[in-house]
């Protein structure tokens, strides 16, 4: 009993410093109710009602249409609050330059501290640093252009999988959920190429990780919408905590395996140890800084956990959006067809080859295409540590500035009826029109994405070996899916 008073008042303060943050907070950020343009905010909860209930496809069109709204009414900014956090969304290329060419405001968002318990130290979420800058230097020759060459081969071979387990549905007519294999291929090309491991997640379709990943992305949304769950007894209490701990020990224990499994293999000598830097993979980078005391076990694995999730996830939304484009504008699907067949040849197994990659121009042109239409990251944050001007509106510092693909690739004055899809956009004196920062698929400035070729050259030989092999039609009577706003814009059903 003595020591359950003094736990007691110790909470006590916990909560009462917690309620006084937040209290301060909404009192600074309610000013900017009246300040900057946005859809009208409750005094105290802000916009928490207008997302309220919904679903993340819902809550992703509430998120453009409001931008397509203020942008009509000439307004280049808008804000929302919830209860005490800013989010401020630029709606143009142009008044987001001055967040993506800064040099110093380049801290992560509130909502990525969701992560933080899955990849915390990984240079995805990392605070900006000299951690952050060590990471990033580490790992940037991973992704050399003569690095990415090796990792062909294992494209291929995974992608000629894939392939043979799309057949069955091909010789019987029967309709398939692309976005299903999709995802299960690219995981296995993560873990192949970049991590020497083979797991075999195209012949194992309930694999746990793949099903915790998604899990883990809807906790994360429905947690930065509903400021109650700040509140850990809350999120304890309603069973949130445990979905959430059970997702994390599976994803944890996936990683944990693949890099035990990879330090068996050179440990026993089944795979030979390269000790050129320009020839290791991702993991092994890793595992040979951690022996030389630049990274520990848990930095290894929070930045193996990062590239696993961003890698495998992000390309198979790009890749299942862009199928599902192809299946709707047969016309433009003809025309890639006929691109790859000049390029690589009718037989549907001929293996991808980098040379055969560089001269793709139609096929490269309907790829950015697709990205626009649906972007794989519909946004990112920004927290500001500094007031910074935007568009002629003060931010203040703790303010979350959204970097959102998903707004700005559908800014009429950038992409006349943007929701027309039109490869032409990207030939050359098209895009000479636009403003920097109108397309950035893969973010810009300092915090770009570190993997963005890998995903492309990834994203290209599974697209070549599906148009190759399959024409693609869209389920009979099926339009209803739609983007989800979560950290992936996974299509809502399938």
């Amino acid at each position: 009993m003595a020591f359950l008073i003094p736990a007691l008042v110790a909470l006590l303060l916990v909560i009462i410093a917690t309620l006084w943050k937040k209290i301060s907070n909404l009192q600074k950020f309610r000013k900017c109710d009246d300040t900057i343009p946005g859809p009208p905010a409750h005094p105290i909860f802000g916009n928490v009602s207008a997302f309220s209930g919904k679903n993340t496809a819902e809550i992703y069109e509430i998120f453009r249409k409001t931008a397509d709204e203020f942008r009509s009414k000439g307004k280049n900014v808008i804000r929302y609050r919830f209860l005490d956090k800013l989010y401020v969304w630029p709606l143009t290329g142009k008044a987001l330059a001055k967040v993506l060419e800064s040099t110093t405001e380049l801290n992560k968002g509130d909502d990525y501290k969701f992560y933080y318990s899955w990849f915390g130290g990984g240079v995805l979420v990392e605070g900006f640093g000299e951690r952050w800058r060590t990471h990033r230097k580490l790992l940037t020759p991973t992704f050399h252009f003569a690095k990415l060459e090796g990792y062909l081969e294992v494209f291929n071979e995974e992608s000629k999988i894939m392939i043979e387990c799309l057949d069955k549905y091909a010789e019987s007519g029967k309709t398939v959920d692309m976005f299903e294999y999709i995802k299960r291929c690219a995981l296995d090309v993560i873990c192949g190429a970049a991590m020497g491991t083979k797991v075999n997640a195209q012949y194992y379709h309930e694999h746990p990780y793949v099903k915790a990943v998604e899990g883990f992305n809807t906790l994360a949304i429905q947690h930065a919408l509903n400021p109650l769950y700040e509140f850990d007894f809350i999120y304890w209490a309603l069973g949130l905590k445990k979905q959430k701990d059970e997702y994390l020990h599976t994803m944890k224990k996936f990683t944990g395996d693949v890099i035990a499994e990879r330090q068996a293999a050179i440990a026993s000598g089944e795979v030979e140890k390269e000790t050129s830097k320009r020839k290791m993979n991702f993991l092994d980078i890793l595992l040979s800084s951690g022996e030389a005391n630049i990274l520990s076990d848990e930095d290894i694995r929070q930045e193996v956990d990062t590239f696993m999730f961003a890698g495998h996830d992000t390309t198979t939304t790009a890749l299942s959006w862009m199928c599902w484009n192809m299946a709707h504008h047969p016309d433009i699907q003809q025309k890639v067809y006929e691109e790859l067949v000049s390029i690589f040849g009718e037989d549907p197994h001929t293996e991808v080859t980098t040379e055969g990659l560089s001269k793709l121009d139609y096929t490269e042109r309907v790829l950015k295409e697709s990205k626009r239409q649906t972007i794989p990251v519909p946004a990112l944050q920004r927290k500001l540590i500094n007031d910074m001007e935007i568009d002629g509106y003060t931010i203040p510092s703790g303010a979350n500035v959204a970097i959102a693909p998903m707004v700005l690739h559908k800014n009429a004055e950038a992409f006349p009826d943007p929701d027309k899809f039109d490869p032409d956009r990207f030939l050359p004196d098209e895009i000479a029109k636009r403003y920097a920062y109108d397309y950035i698929p893969f973010s810009a400035g300092l915090r770009n994405c570190i993997g963005q070729k890998f995903a492309q050259m990834n994203e290209k030989v599974m697209l070549i070996y599906i148009l190759k092999n399959f024409r693609l039609e869209p389920m009979a009577g099926f339009n209803s899916t739609k983007p989800v706003f979560e950290a992936v814009a996974r299509p809502s059903h399938g």
